[in-house]
């Protein structure tokens, strides 16, 4: 079932004409697919990250489909890049509409060999510089303007994932976040919502094990693991008008993984 083609776009052209997204991680994978999803929509874009050659190369294929875009190079977990990265979409188009909290970062371990060092580098990323760019875009340009969309990404399954508890903590962070700044903000005619994917396939789940990716498929309900497309197509419904009345919830993408639960057998007990 990975070999099923892609759907097509199923939103209208004009559908986000005007507005002027910042994608974070917009190089590859899901912030790429994200980005050419909302460029058919007519949307602007403004891609982040650190690698710069991958960035340009989706401002080139944001470009081809007739839309506009921008490729900002640097690193989002130091605070002056992110009021860089704000000075430079500002710039390029007047305002920000959408902000997508893409990037992150993790690596697998069993609990107890994380080091301190690890967990701060992975929570760095995924919620230090998370709340940074957040606070910068809104205070800057949501706020003033009393409108926009926050997105975040959490992960699924949201009960935990083992090897994994230093970024689902960081992610149920962040999706916390989502909802708390849905009350604070909505105020100012600010939306505020979570997704959660599962297994992706993308250039990030490539670090793993094969066997740990069939583990992964054997736990999803449909029977295979999601593509890029399968989230970028929700965060730009989110984005359209038609998701006007949602905010301040987590939005699961995942197959129906989440339901299952692990789809493992709980680990043999260790005897001293």
């Amino acid at each position: 079932m990975n070999g099923a083609p892609v759907p097509g776009p199923s939103f209208h052209p004009k559908a986000l004409a005007g507005q002027v997204v910042l994608i974070t991680g917009g190089g590859t994978g899901i912030g790429r697919a994200t980005a050419l999803a909302m460029a058919g929509c007519g949307a602007k874009l403004v891609l982040a990250g650190r690698r710069e050659v991958l960035l340009k190369e989706t401002a080139e294929l944001v470009r081809r489909s007739g839309s506009e875009a921008i490729a900002v190079a640097g690193d989002i977990r130091e605070p002056e890049h992110a009021t860089e990265l704000v000075d430079a979409a500002l710039a390029a188009f007047g305002r920000i509409d959408v902000l997508v909290n893409n990037a992150g970062g993790q690596f697998q371990s069993p609990a107890e060999d994380i080091s301190l060092n690890g967990w701060r580098a992975v929570h760095r990323l995924s919620v230090d510089s998370v709340w940074n760019l957040t606070r910068e875009v809104a205070t800057r340009t949501m706020i003033p303007n009393r409108s926009g969309l926050l997105v975040f990404m959490a992960f699924s399954p949201r009960r935990g994932i083992p090897g994994m508890v230093h970024a689902t903590a960081a992610r149920a962070a962040v999706e916390n976040l989502a909802s708390g700044l849905a009350l604070e903000w909505s105020r100012f005619g600010i939306r505020s919502v979570a997704v959660a994917p599962g297994s992706i396939l993308s250039e990030g789940l490539e670090q793993y094990s094969a066997e740990a990716r069939s583990e992964w498929e054997q736990g999803v309900p449909l029977g295979r693991l999601g593509r890029p497309e399968d989230v970028a197509d929700v965060i730009t419904f989110l984005a359209t008008d038609a998701a006007r009345y949602i905010t301040g919830t987590t939005i699961t993408i995942d197959g129906g993984a989440d339901a299952w639960g692990s789809g493992r057998p709980v680990p043999a007990k260790e005897l001293s």
